[in-house]
């Protein structure tokens, strides 16, 4: 492939891992006529600004001014303008380990979108959802602060507190959540074999690892089928994404030779590749697969799921998933700056498009969800020492702790139901836990994909 036809598959991140492509430097290509006669008109308002504006302007920030307008005229969140720091920023290969919350984020209007909590992280822990939007960062305003000033000012010292400004769907007014910043360590895969329903389960938190993560899943597939595993379930949920190349490697391993995994169009639909599943490595053709999604599921995440729904290999449960369905392209320009672009989208192989729908469940459940009044009873009481004291005490889930977290409750004179209690409990107890068991009976999402799996045809 040469230079100048690499692409970027990214979902824009911020705590999590940036891997991208750049577009060599390329001399800048011809206008419309249209076009040279309104830039003209640009450049005789900038000389009005420079010379009659009541202030004197910066003729950078009215020039970056004038370019993130026109991005912005485009109406997609994922074209942009990137400024000498956000440029570098995204050369700069992030690590495994890292500081922060662990939320991945897009930008779109003025806000940081929550795509998806890394589960067990500080933003996970807080409740926090996709499609939240952050609109302060410690008093700050998100939409008057550059990217790289903005990641600066997520990242910090762990330990440390940040205080977040979140608008979400459904709730009137804005609400703050204070963290402390930790420091995150991915485990990409987790697997369990539920002998009850002869299951294998096998959790994907991001399609990252590009060497190591497909022979680590192709590894744990093999060892629950090994287990006596008769089904599997894939769960896709709060997975924002990652190396489409990965997500393709892994929808491999389930569909016969020579089916379509996905396809990739350009400007008037034309098509530019499609990807196909080949006869090399293992393969788990016969084994029934459901796959589990939510709004946090996104890109790779939704590749997978889409290739193995549409041909027929895999039900999808969960809710309608995030729809990052584009391809975005990097380019640099002078003065060290340069421009994300968005040049293709990609197509489930019914010829779909996910870019802004997002993947429909077969079977459509809600999970066990915390309403807002039990959110701020939960806010409230991690206030409270006596939250602390209670884990000090309780380091494992059963009936004891649900109990006595219960009376708690009571104590403080806090209302919260015993399906969210325990909820709660399990997924608190577990973060310090990772190779625990899913629990069943709480995952209702989970408890339906099994139930598809298992129903006697």
């Amino acid at each position: 492939m040469k230079m100048k036809e690499r692409i970027l598959w990214f979902t824009l991140v911020f705590f999590l891992f940036t891997f991208i492509v750049f577009s060599p430097t390329e001399k800048a290509k011809a206008i419309s006529a249209e076009g040279e006669a309104y830039l003209q008109v640009l450049h005789e308002v900038v000389a009005y600004i420079e010379n009659d504006f009541v202030e004197p302007a910066e003729d950078k920030k009215v020039y970056i001014g004038a370019i993130q307008g026109a991005l912005q005229s485009l109406g997609d969140p994922h074209t942009r303008f990137l400024d000498k720091d956000e440029y570098q920023e995204l050369q700069n290969e992030t690590k495994g380990t890292f500081g922060g919350i662990g939320v991945e984020v897009s930008f779109q209007e003025g806000a940081f979108v929550i795509i998806a909590p890394l589960e067990g992280t500080p933003a996970w822990k807080a409740g926090l959802l996709p499609q939240d939007r952050i609109t302060e960062i410690d008093g700050k305003v998100v939409k008057n602060v550059s990217l790289s000033d903005s990641i600066n000012m997520m990242r910090g010292e762990v330990g440390s507190s940040i205080s977040l400004k979140i608008e979400r769907k459904g709730i009137k007014d804005p609400f703050s959540v204070n963290l402390i910043r930790e420091l995150i360590k991915i485990q990409y895969i987790r697997s369990a074999y539920l002998p009850e329903s002869n299951t294998g389960y096998i959790k994907l938190a991001q399609f990252m690892g590009r060497e190591s993560t497909g022979k680590e899943f192709a590894n744990q597939l093999q060892k629950l089928v090994d287990a006596g595993a008769k089904h599997i379930v894939v769960d896709l949920r709060m997975n924002p994404g990652g190396l489409v190349d990965l997500a393709v490697e892994l929808a491999d391993l389930f569909l016969p030779s020579n089916m379509e995994i996905l396809s990739v169009r350009g400007r008037g639909g034309v098509l530019v590749k499609t990807f196909r599943s080949d006869k090399s490595g293992p393969k788990f053709i016969d084994i029934p697969v459901a796959i589990l999604v939510n709004g946090g599921s996104a890109s790779a995440s939704e590749i997978l799921a889409g290739a193995l729904q549409d041909n027929g290999r895999a039900k999808v449960v969960g809710t309608q998933s995030f729809g990052k369905g584009s391809v975005q392209s990097i380019f640099p320009l002078s003065h060290k700056t340069g421009v994300a672009i968005t040049i293709q989208k990609y197509f489930t192989p019914s010829g779909k498009s996910i870019h802004g729908k997002g993947i429909t469940p077969d079977a459509v459940v809600q999970a066990i969800n915390a309403t807002d009044d039990e959110r701020y009873a939960f806010d409230k009481l991690q206030k409270k020492t006596k939250l602390r004291s209670f884990f000090t005490e309780h380091s494992e889930y059963n009936e004891t702790a649900v109990k006595d977290f219960q009376e708690l409750l009571n104590q403080e004179k806090l209302s919260v139901s015993e399906p969210v209690i325990r909820l709660y409990l399990f997924n608190e107890l577990r973060s310090t836990n990772v190779a625990s068991k899913p629990n069943v009976d709480l995952d209702l999402q989970l408890k339906e994909a099994i139930s598809l799996l298992t129903k006697k045809k």
